[in-house]
């Protein structure tokens, strides 16, 4: 179940963080701070794929952006449990691998000056 937070103290206008379990260390964060993971249908053992912008259909999952936290989940079988379906947890690993590549590349790719600032 989500939990959510209050911030604000004067009573006028309280800002809302709706929280989120990461299935891998299970500390609660904001889900701002986590990744959502979705359950493909459509084969015995169904793959398991990252949800980026939050938005995609069905039952999700949370992990840290880690690689220690989604090894961990694949450990404990808390993908399994969590989509209460058989997964295939060497393809969650490779998911995971290449969504670590694509932000590696993007931190390559970017131009900076001797400073270290973007240009």
């Amino acid at each position: 179940m989500a939990r959510t937070t209050r911030e604000g103290g004067d009573g006028a206008r309280m800002k809302l963080h709706q929280q989120r379990t990461c299935i891998g260390c299970r500390t609660i964060t904001s889900k701002n701070e986590l990744l959502r993971w979705v359950l493909n249908e459509g084969t015995p053992l169904r793959a398991v794929s990252l949800d980026l912008q939050g938005s995609a259909f069905g039952r999700g999952t949370w992990t840290h952006g880690t690689q220690k936290c989604v090894r961990q989940a694949v450990q404990r079988k808390a993908f399994a449990r969590a989509f209460r379906s058989a997964v295939d947890d060497s393809q969650v690993v490779q998911e995971f691998t290449a969504y670590e590549d694509q932000l590696a590349a993007r931190q390559q790719s970017g131009k900076h000056d001797e400073s270290g600032s973007e240009i």
